[in-house]
């Protein structure tokens, strides 16, 4: 299915972006440097450490929304960064998507420096080119959004990021993108609340379909997840890994909030 409303909006935008990237670094001389590059901390050994007594959260570095607008323009990555470490966050998201989100390529380089945990590059990816970015700026996992791509795309993307040592996180909104998802060959599935293409929130969506994936699936929730009470009915579910941004980066105490969604009062 072809990317509609909002995603479409971000699609057209990425590819002004990815060409003008390319005309700066090329992807050959991009490749090189990303394919001599150590190992990453493990993402994927990070999230099949969840459990329901001992939660994954992803915390996010998250600027801004289109959603929302503006959350923390002023946030300092390498200092939430360490305050996620240090609050018992299991690994790092961080947008990097420029115009809606305010983010960009060097707050992934920042965090990936002042974290030892695995850190995932969250954007709107549409090329290789852009997977290539995240493994020279450190990150050890990659957002793929399957209503942007093809089987044929995700499959291909899949398959590079695994052979770049990293782990792809591929997210779905719905009941009809699991049969892609799992098809390609995703062993990690971000089950996402909000439709990208309308921004729409359905809250039931992870909860809802959690359920239905099989013991060799980790599902990770994404959206709407916002204090332990929405934790603990993921758990009710099978999930026990959740990325939150939004709340984390507009409370007074990330390290404190983060804490609390992790154990009961």
């Amino acid at each position: 299915m072809a990317a509609s409303g909002f995603l479409k909006t971000v699609q057209e935008i990425k590819q002004a972006e990815i060409a003008d990237h390319r005309r700066r670094i090329p992807l050959a001389s991009l490749r090189r440097d990303a394919e001599t590059l150590a190992a990453p901390p493990d993402f994927k050994a990070a999230m099949a450490a969840g459990t329901p007594t001992d939660i994954g959260i992803i915390a996010e570095i998250k600027k801004a929304s289109p959603s929302k607008g503006d959350l923390c323009v002023d946030l300092d990555p390498a200092t939430y960064a360490r305050i996620y470490e240090t609050a018992g966050a299991r690994a790092i998201s961080v947008l990097t998507e420029s115009v809606y989100f305010k983010g960009s390529l060097t707050d992934l380089k920042t965090v990936c420096t002042h974290t030892g945990l695995p850190v995932l590059r969250k954007d709107f990816i549409i090329h290789e080119y852009q997977i290539y970015e995240a493994r020279q700026a450190g990150a050890g996992a990659v957002l793929i959004i399957t209503t942007l791509l093809s089987s044929a795309q995700q499959s291909d993307f899949i398959h590079l990021i695994r052979e770049l040592n990293m782990t792809p996180l591929v997210e779905i909104c719905s009941e009809w993108e699991m049969d892609q998802a799992l098809t390609t060959g995703a062993d990690i599935v971000g089950i996402n609340n909000r439709n990208l293409s309308t921004l729409d929130v359905d809250p039931n969506a992870a909860l809802r379909m959690a359920p239905l994936f099989s013991e060799a699936i980790i599902p990770v929730a994404a959206s709407g997840f916002s204090c332990r009470k929405d934790i603990q009915a993921g758990i009710h579910t099978g999930i026990f890994n959740f990325l939150i941004g939004e709340s984390i980066v507009k409370s007074e105490d990330p390290e404190t909030f983060i804490r609390s969604l992790k154990t009961d009062d």
